[in-house]
């Protein structure tokens, strides 16, 4: 076995772990579901739309972006911002919010 594929094989079990102890996965319907009730107001959140707010980036041009990651959006949905209103989620909605963003990023 390869380094790259042990590499691989421990992440896929170590999340399979997380998800039998938390009986739980990212659902990125509801993740949409929830864009759309907290953030439709100022970004576009499906690709076919624009932003109703000018400075709001759209989903997918903020998907788009190499520095956004799992962990960069987490650290931002959790940190105030003066443009924009602060939401707290549920650990759920976050991975449900996190995992639709992140189905929107360009597949090279």
């Amino acid at each position: 076995m390869s380094k790259r594929t042990g590499v691989c094989v421990g992440l896929a079990a170590a999340l399979s772990t997380a998800l039998a102890v938390t009986g739980v996965s990212a659902d990125p319907i509801a993740g949409q579901n929830l864009a759309g009730k907290w953030c439709a107001e100022c970004h576009g959140i499906r690709g076919d739309q624009l932003s109703p707010n000018p400075a709001a980036p759209t989903f997918p041009k903020l998907a788009a972006e190499p520095s956004i990651t799992e962990y960069s959006l987490r650290a931002l949905l959790r940190s105030p911002h003066e443009t924009m209103p602060h939401i707290t989620f549920t650990p759920e909605e976050m991975d449900d919010i996190v995992d639709y963003l992140m189905s929107l990023k360009p597949h090279k």
